[in-house]
């Protein structure tokens, strides 16, 4: 990790001395391609060397934090949010993080005192936001995903319906594009806060419930390698389901045979 971290840094300065050199303004891009592929050490590596040459953004120790809570190294994960929050003192996932580690900690008072800093009131949220009926058919569906604008609009429609009703919703109707749309979308939605509880677990259960849409395995075949792709790549994000008992041995046997259902790892 030290090489990695050196090798990071050398690249920072040349970027940082180029005419038109980005450096690691995009977010430290080998960072979070190997946090997407699992690879936390490595990521900590991308991270620590990016903030090193800009120690000024908390992007890079809030990334960071990311990566060490995944591997269970809570402390490092709280230093970092502090130092995210030193910098930044409304980052709502700089506390939000924090929270976590502290609750991994088991200072559960620490962790609630904090949240009261980010919780959102009411001045935070849109009254006025639109709520779209739950589509209850495939030609609802449809027309709504296509009135959609942005990732936002499709992940709230998306979170919405309950993944045990996707069979029924598109029966034999679902489309290869239609899949790779959704598939994306869910990884996009993921990605953009991979450690919110309950958008992982709104996202497993689709990549869970997806494969038992009947002509599933013949739809997933005609989609193209890298729309394949991204299903590795929300799996990587995901990580292993952590159930205990009975129950969870049944989940990790259904979520293998989901992940054998996608091809993948």
């Amino acid at each position: 990790m030290a090489d990695v971290a050196l090798k990071e840094k050398e690249k920072v300065r040349r970027n940082s001395i180029l005419p038109g050199g980005l450096g690691f303004l995009n977010g430290c891009p080998q960072g979070n391609a190997a946090f997407k592929a699992g690879d936390f050490p490595t990521a900590i590596g991308h991270y620590t060397a990016a903030y090193i040459a800009d120690p000024s953004n908390a992007t890079y120790p809030l990334n960071r934090a990311a990566a060490y809570l995944k591997l269970g190294k809570n402390e490092d994960a709280e230093r970092d949010c502090e130092a995210v929050l030193r910098l930044d003192k409304k980052n709502v996932k700089g506390y939000f993080r924090r929270g976590q580690a502290r609750v991994a900690l088991q200072r559960l008072k620490d962790a609630e005192a904090g949240a009261l800093f980010y919780a959102p009131g009411p001045s935070n949220v849109s009254a006025n936001a639109p709520k779209r009926e739950i589509p209850q058919t495939l030609i609802a569906f449809t027309r709504i995903w296509d009135e959609l604008k942005t990732e936002e609009e499709r992940w709230d429609v998306l979170r919405q319906i309950p993944a045990t009703r996707l069979p029924v919703l598109f029966k034999t109707s679902l489309s290869a594009s239609m899949l790779a749309a959704i598939l994306r979308s869910l990884r996009l939605a993921l990605e953009a806060a991979p450690e919110e509880p309950e958008r992982t677990r709104v996202v497993r259960a689709y990549m869970v419930n997806l494969p038992r849409v009947p002509r599933f395995s013949t739809v997933s075949m005609m989609m193209s390698a890298e729309e394949r792709a991204d299903a590795q790549v929300v799996w990587n994000l995901l990580g292993r389901s952590r159930g205990d008992g009975v129950e969870g041995e049944m989940d990790k046997r259904k979520e293998d045979g989901s992940r054998s259902a996608w091809g993948c790892h």
